[in-house]
């Protein structure tokens, strides 16, 4: 079992037992001009307005969406689509995660579950104090400010692109080199490829664990089971804003907020789900 059968096992079986709202839209990344990054990111809305990121930048996933007629995945059953997280299909399991995080995000709202909308899960893990730290996926904005950390980086990168990339840090594909690091933090997309339970298992036992990124809005129940610390990602707070702005391809900042769960501060959520 990994990390993300749990995670569809648990959706499946927390959905069964309650009636969840059906699918109402599916968004994918406007496609970008030939001066422009391309956007690797869609939304699943459910029809309370519940959302799911998914990345859609592995493989050949981004063209297929883009190619792809949104209605041969929103006509599905919502539990429907939420087994596609489990296809051998690249593209079947980037939406089924989108659906995957938008019934999440609806089980935690429904269960009462206050998201700390205030907390740099980032900043959780104490990075000033720590002496060396490990990035698993290539994260640009924090590299970026590296500078103000006194620890040594290492970059764990499977895309070749990055691996000649120079500055203040190097770039491995080695997991292994995550056994010396004492903070960890990890991209979202690790669930979408699978690899989630390979990078822990690289990981010192005594080294705090951050697993963040839009993808990563999952229930974090096996996540924590598995001695990740902390979660961050993000929820959609203006669905009818986000819509307007990823139609236009602009940055999402007005449309949601970032989040953060703490593994000591979160009860679980079937045990919130039977307070309520």
């Amino acid at each position: 079992m990994t990390v993300l059968s749990d995670l569809v096992d648990l959706v499946l079986t927390l959905g069964a037992e309650k009636e969840l709202p059906p699918v109402r839209s599916l968004y994918k990344p406007r496609p970008a001009t030939p001066t422009e990054q391309p956007k690797k990111f869609g939304v699943v809305a459910l029809d309370d307005g519940s959302c799911g990121f998914f990345f859609a930048g592995l493989d050949d996933t981004l063209s297929r969406l883009n190619a792809c007629e949104p209605r041969q995945f929103t006509d599905l059953p919502t539990l429907d689509l939420v087994k596609h997280c489990l296809s051998e299909d690249r593209l079947s399991t980037a939406v089924g995660l989108g659906a995957l995080n938008a019934v999440s995000q609806h089980l935690l709202k429904t269960a009462g579950f206050k998201l700390d909308r205030a907390t740099d899960p980032v900043g959780r893990l104490d990075l000033a104090n720590a002496r060396r730290i490990g990035m698993v996926g290539f994260f640009a904005p924090l590299i970026r400010e590296w500078e103000n950390y006194p620890g040594t980086l290492t970059v764990i990168e499977k895309d070749p692109k990055f691996l000649d990339r120079s500055g203040p840090f190097e770039v491995t594909d080695q997991n292994d080199r995550l056994r010396d690091c004492d903070r960890v933090l990890i991209t979202g997309s690790t669930l979408i490829n699978d690899t989630l339970d390979d990078v822990l298992s690289h990981c010192n036992p005594k080294a705090r664990v951050a697993l963040v990124g839009p993808s990563a809005s999952c229930l974090p129940d096996p996540i924590f089971d598995r001695g990740v610390d902390v979660v961050g990602s993000t929820m959609v707070c203006d669905l009818p804003g986000l819509e307007a702005l990823l139609e236009a391809g602009q940055p999402w900042a007005e449309g949601t907020t970032k989040y953060c769960i703490t593994r000591d501060q979160y009860p679980g959520i079937r045990q919130m789900i039977r307070s309520t």
